[in-house]
């Protein structure tokens, strides 16, 4: 299978410093959820994120669709 050029990933890590503040995500992107699982401790460390959602591109929807979501400590 041959990606989309132009096109990050089919998957992301989208993490707020605060999940009750709406503000623009820092995301990360991956054609792989599996290697963004095994990312997620260290991109919530290093960001600081109390709130990270691991989602999926929707072409239908033209936005991010939320698969899983996890709290920091």
């Amino acid at each position: 299978m041959e990606l989309l050029k132009g096109y990050d990933g089919a998957f992301a890590l989208r993490g707020w410093r605060d999940a009750g503040k709406p503000s623009a995500p820092r995301e990360i992107t991956a054609h792989d959820p599996v290697e963004l699982r095994a990312r997620l401790s260290a991109f919530m460390a290093e960001g600081g994120h109390g709130y990270v959602e691991l989602a999926a591109w929707s072409f239908e929807l033209n936005d991010w669709v939320r698969m899983d979501a996890f709290a920091g400590d």
